[in-house]
């Protein structure tokens, strides 16, 4: 009696548990409803916020370009080596690239820098980035509707911290010239890296991965974020929101749970009486005033 009273109680457990922390949009499910399960329950964030929230900073790149700024009297050819290392460590943050553009205005002020063309081209990368005016730029106007058409998994662009929702109007006028960091974030699907100048990120044909597999019954997770697994959920439908940590694999008896659980959870709650009222019976209560 006691194993099945825990069985019915863990099956309550998992009825009335709502997400919290990372939320991921199972393939199939009813995009309109996921959003509106969102609004109702903002102890949840979607897979595409928390992605696009991690690109947005990154301390140890500010610490490199705080270092550059203390001692901008080096050497061109050491000062290229500096930023190109910086470049190649990840995107650049929202602080980083307002800090870029300072020290990139400032050194090209200098006699020895002023025709230097990676700084040049460094300054307008950031520049489109921040909505200054390129009017010495190669630039490039980015096609988000065509964003959207080419990778349909996405909905969320972000070009280093920059995020643009693909379901939204946006214009940006980027460097054509300079390199970047894209990404395509989605609720439903891992996420998509690539490093490249705008045409060359237009000219590739990415294939995204579901970040699950499955139904309700039984997932199987491609899930490789340690925090996701830990505190995520997994959204089916309304009445079916599983851990991300959840065992993967169906069994007949859930299947079975999930199909009747219109009449197994009121059965359980009179079976759980029941046996409540059967434990306490030829028991003698004592009640002590305090």
């Amino acid at each position: 009696m006691k194993q099945f009273l825990l069985l019915i109680m863990g099956l309550f457990h998992s009825a009335s548990c709502l997400a919290s922390g990372v939320l991921i949009q199972a393939p199939g499910s009813s995009p309109d409803e996921f959003m509106k399960y969102l609004k109702s329950h903002p102890a949840a964030i979607p897979h595409s916020q928390f992605q696009s929230e991690k690109l947005r900073s990154n301390p140890r790149q500010e610490e490199d370009l705080y270092r550059i700024g203390d001692n901008m009297e080096v050497p061109a050819k050491v000062l290229a080596e500096k930023f190109k290392t910086i470049e190649d460590g990840g995107p650049l943050s929202e602080t980083s690239t307002n800090f870029i553009f300072d020290l990139t205005s400032r050194l090209l002020e200098r006699p020895d820098l002023q025709n230097n063309a990676q700084l040049k081209t460094l300054n307008c990368k950031v520049r489109g980035l921040l909505g200054i005016p390129m009017e010495k730029c190669r630039k490039v106007q980015v096609d988000f509707p065509a964003i959207g058409r080419q990778w349909s998994f996405a909905s969320v662009v972000m070009i280093e911290s920059a995020a643009f929702t693909l379901s939204a109007i946006n214009h940006l006028d980027i460097s054509s010239e300079a390199v970047y960091q894209f990404a395509l974030i989605s609720d439903t699907h891992k996420t998509v890296m690539f490093k490249g100048t705008y045409a060359q990120f237009m000219q590739q044909h990415f294939s995204a991965e579901t970040l699950v597999n499955g139904s309700c019954r039984g997932f199987s997770s491609n899930i490789d974020d340690f925090q996701i697994l830990n505190s995520g959920s997994v959204y089916f439908d309304n009445d079916c929101i599983k851990s991300a940590s959840s065992p993967k694999n169906s069994s007949r008896f859930g299947d079975w749970i999930e199909n009747n659980k219109s009449w197994v959870y009121p059965v359980g709650i009179l079976l759980i009486g029941s046996a409540g009222a059967y434990a306490l019976k030829d028991k003698t209560l004592v009640i002590t005033k305090p």
